[in-house]
This record gives structure tokens, C-alpha cells and sequence, in this order.
């Protein structure tokens, strides 16, 4: 279990640091620390938004008053959610069945080792802490800023699945098939599957998404960081289905509760989720020898208004 967490802590580190690093180390000069200049404050990386207490209760703010402020699209995407939800419920019988039939325990152990890693909140505060002492080591403002999304996301998303499991009450699938609105504790939403999503915006949205300088093997990287924490939270669900303790819909609700709340904060620290059209644009530039398409303004997501 602690090797399990040391890993996922050494990738947070290591995802700051890759962030950070230059995207051609040939153009610095070798007198010179890797990273752009210092801002007027002095800080070579600056945060998107001021850290501290009076930023943590905005984010509070932010995440449970947004429903108030959703347009049709937003909307649309709620409702598009929830009745895909509502679907996973016509057959959660049937998929914990299955699973039960083609268990396997080397494939649970495996899983379990997953879970230990990133579904306890112990697991989200020593990436915290990872981020923590990045920021202090080379001076950067902007990682101890993840470390505080972070600390929110969690923090910020367990109360919300605490609520959900008391308004939708159903039983563990080792216990039985129950289904209660609004009477008794429940577990319609998996607090693990939440603990392990809630890390995946702050680490991805804020340090691996690709720069319009990246080199190719760095946007190989980047990817394979994302789509590795995707995969491994989408581990931590399948193992909370594999030992009869949450039905297919519960973890679903679980994974989009993480991942939503990280990503509101994410936005809130960028002034709204505007930067996330931006970066959805397509353009295409010459280059030498043809053209290149370029998906984003070409720049570090995190970094725009900073460059």
C-alpha cells in the first residue's frame, strides 16, 4: 500500500516538473534555469489566482452556486448525464452478476492496490504534499496552486456524495437491491471512486495539457500521463464493482462527481471556463515542408495569461 501511494505521488511530481521543463532545452542558454523569468513579484511561476483562504471560499462559492448559472448547454449536459444514469440502473443487476461470475482474485488484488492508492483521502493529501514541495523548490507559485485545487477538490466533492447517497439510498450489492429516496444512508455515490477523481483536473488540466511548443515525444508524454490517470481511476470503479460494495451507477456517479468538482475549481482559478473553447479551436499553420494543425491558442493552458 505505501509503494502504491509513493508511485502516485512520484507521477504528480514528476507531472509538475515535465510541465515546467522547457520544451527544447537546445534554445535556453546554459547559464540560465530552465523555466521562464521571473514576474514582477519576483516568482518564476506564478498562480492563476491568489492562494489562500478568501480563494478557497470563492472556489466554495464557485462549485455549489454554478448550477444557479448553467445555460441550455449546460443543462443539457446535466441531463444527458443523469439519464445515462438512470439507464445503468435497468441493468446493475446484470453487470454485478457478471462480474461475480468471472471473478478472479489476482485480477481483485490488483485492483484493491489501485484503490489504496488513489481512493483514500490519505492518497490525495500526499500528492498535495507533492505539489507542496515542488512549489517550494523552485520557487513556483503555480504548483503550490495545485497543491490548494487539490486539497478543495476533495474536500469540495465529498460532501456532495455524502448528500447523494441519503437522497438516492441503495444498498451494497452484497447486501442487497434496494433503492430508497430520501430515507436512511445510502451508497448511490462511491465516496472512493470521488476521492480518485478529484485529483485528475487539478493534475491534467493544470499540468498536462499540451503546448503549441511541445515537441512530439513530449505531447506523447502528456497524453500518456492523461489517459493513464483516467485509466487508473477508472481502476479504483471497477475494483469498488469487483468486491460487491457499489453497483455499475454508483461509481459512474462517483467518477463525474471527482471529476466535475476539480474541474470547476480548475475554472474558477481562470476567471470561468472560457480557456476551455479556446482551447478546443483547430487552426492550421504553415510549416516547413506543408502545414500543421494546431488544436488551442498555442499555448499552455495554464500559462496565457501569464505569457
Amino acid at each position: 500500500m505505501i509503494a502504491a501511494r509513493a508511485v502516485v505521488l512520484l507521477a504528480a511530481v514528476l507531472a509538475a516538473h515535465l510541465e515546467a521543463a522547457p520544451a527544447r532545452a537546445q534554445e535556453a542558454e546554459p547559464e540560465e534555469t530552465a523555466g521562464p523569468p521571473p514576474d514582477e513579484s519576483g516568482i518564476r511561476f506564478p498562480s492563476e489566482a491568489p492562494l489562500g483562504w478568501r480563494q478557497a471560499g470563492s472556489d466554495l462559492k464557485y462549485v455549489y452556486t454554478r448550477p444557479a448559472h448553467l445555460d441550455r448547454k449546460g443543462w443539457s449536459k446535466v441531463a444527458w448525464t443523469l439519464g445515462s444514469v438512470a439507464a445503468l440502473y435497468l441493468v446493475r443487476e446484470e453487470v454485478a452478476e457478471g462480474i461475480r461470475r468471472n471473478h478472479d482474485q489476482d485480477v481483485e488484488d490488483a485492483l484493491t492496490t489501485v484503490r489504496d492508492a488513489m481512493g483514500k483521502v490519505g492518497s490525495v493529501g500526499a500528492v498535495s504534499l507533492g505539489y507542496l514541495w515542488a512549489g517550494a523548490a523552485r520557487d513556483s507559485a503555480y504548483d503550490k496552486e495545485t497543491a490548494q485545487i487539490l486539497a478543495e477538490s476533495v474536500l469540495y466533492a465529498l460532501p456532495i456524495a455524502g448528500v447523494g447517497g441519503r437522497i438516492l439510498a441503495t444498498e451494497r450489492p452484497s447486501k442487497g437491491e434496494s433503492i430508497e429516496f430520501v430515507e436512511g444512508e445510502g451508497h448511490s455515490i462511491s465516496a472512493d471512486v470521488t476521492i480518485a477523481a478529484s485529483m485528475l483536473a487539478p493534475i491534467i488540466d493544470r499540468h498536462l495539457q499540451p503546448d503549441g511548443d511541445d515537441t512530439p515525444r513530449r505531447i506523447f508524454w502528456k497524453r500518456f500521463g492523461t489517459w493513464s490517470l483516467y485509466s487508473l481511476a477508472g481502476m479504483v470503479a471497477l475494483q469498488r464493482m469487483y468486491t460487491d460494495r457499489h453497483y455499475l451507477p454508483d461509481v459512474v456517479l462517483g467518477y463525474a462527481n471527482g471529476l466535475t468538482v476539480g474541474r470547476l475549481i480548475v475554472d474558477n482559478h481562470r476567471g470561468g471556463r472560457e480557456w476551455r473553447d479556446r482551447r478546443r479551436r483547430v487552426r492550421i499553420e504553415p510549416a516547413a515542408g506543408g502545414v500543421r494543425i494546431v488544436w488551442g491558442p498555442g499555448l499552455a493552458a495554464g500559462r496565457v495569461a501569464h505569457e
